[in-house]
């Protein structure tokens, strides 16, 4: 596959070696550095003639199958519509967009050029979050009551980041929220949420939050997280604790028990009549699940399940029109930390 990438600068030259390693040919780099762009360059046999400084160029004077956009979000529209509208499948990093409108956008373009459009929600496609969603979905703990999931980690952000609203709504809970959906088949019907920005960040921004979903059937979730932690890092996929009407699950990777333990609760809790706590001894403390081998993951399953949905059609699992429903989670709980009220999430948002 010839790909196009804009953006090689910062977290973008993750996905230069990505694409590289799985198969990809760069044919043209587009960045506004131009040490960026020669390093990039140099690392994947671009030459001088093939890097650019803006889209329309690239697009206009390079052949290519695909785009891979690593712009900085309030860009993505711009860029991502004119990949597409030149005929090519497009692989956008998260957040797809930084309003509904301009997501929807993407989305309708799409589908009128019958290109994929997919997003970069890699944190679904590793072995770990995969074994736990089937867990839930063979009923291993019954019907899901709650979720607690806790994220902490010290970051310290630069560039455009520095300078968003809610940078850690942004550019981190994203992925968080997208678990939500993925682990629980399920979407969010009503969020609250407070943010604030802690006197241990770097960024203008908000760092941390709480926030509080409502899903379908009821689930609840209790999200805790923040980019502003030092000495805490519950590593990036944090730790989440799913209770159900027969059990609970704890994925948790740093856990030397193990990064997934499974408690069976077969009893009728509801019929004891006095006051009683479980203290599981060590022993026992839950049984080790393994999580089951994906093959490639990250960043190379995200681009593995690219090119098969180019090549065959199909639409990915993170593709634009799905991840509508996670922006609305994301925009939503925006709303809801500005007004201090309830917000419902809409999900009648597919154009």
């Amino acid at each position: 596959m010839r790909v196009i990438q804009a953006g090689v600068g910062g977290f973008g030259s993750s996905w230069v070696y990505a694409l590289r390693d799985c198969g990809y040919t760069h044919v043209a780099l587009i960045d506004t550095d131009p040490e960026a762009l020669c390093r990039a360059g140099e690392a994947v046999g671009v030459p001088p003639e093939r890097r650019f400084t803006r889209v329309e160029d690239a697009l206009e004077r390079v052949d290519a199958d695909c785009f891979m956009d690593v712009t900085p979000p309030h860009l993505h529209a711009l860029t991502t519509l004119a990949a597409l509208r030149a005929g090519l499948h497009v692989l956008v990093e998260k957040p797809m967009a930084v309003s509904m409108t301009e997501a929807q956008e993407m989305v309708r373009v799409a589908r009128e050029r019958k290109r994929v459009l997919m997003v970069t929600q890699q944190f679904r496609y590793y072995d770990q979050p995969r074994t736990v969603r089937r867990l839930i979905a063979e009923g291993h703990i019954g019907d899901v009551d709650h979720v607690v999931t806790e994220f902490q980690i010290q970051g310290l952000l630069f560039g455009w980041r520095q300078r968003m609203r809610h940078p850690f709504l942004m550019d981190m809970a994203i992925h968080h929220f997208d678990l939500m959906r993925y682990l629980l088949h399920a979407e969010a019907r009503r969020v609250m949420a407070r943010t604030w920005n802690p006197t241990v960040s770097n960024t203008q921004g908000d760092m941390n939050a709480f926030v509080w979903f409502e899903f379908d059937g009821g689930v609840r979730v209790n999200y805790t997280g923040g980019f502003a932690s030092p000495g805490c890092d519950t590593g990036w996929n944090g730790r989440w604790v799913i209770t159900g009407t027969r059990g609970t699950i704890i994925w948790n990777p740093r856990d030397d028990w193990g990064p997934i333990r499974l408690f069976r609760q077969n009893a009728d809790l509801s019929r004891y009549t006095e006051q009683t706590f479980f203290t599981p001894l060590p022993e026992v403390w839950g049984e080790p699940i393994p999580a089951a081998s994906i093959g490639p993951q990250g960043h190379h399953h995200n681009l593995h399940q690219w090119r098969v949905c180019m090549e065959s059609g199909r639409e990915p699992e993170t593709s634009g029109r799905d991840n509508l429903h996670t922006l609305a989670m994301v925009f939503a709980t925006m709303e809801a930390a500005d007004s201090r009220r309830e917000i419902a999430i809409a999900h009648d948002i597919e154009p």
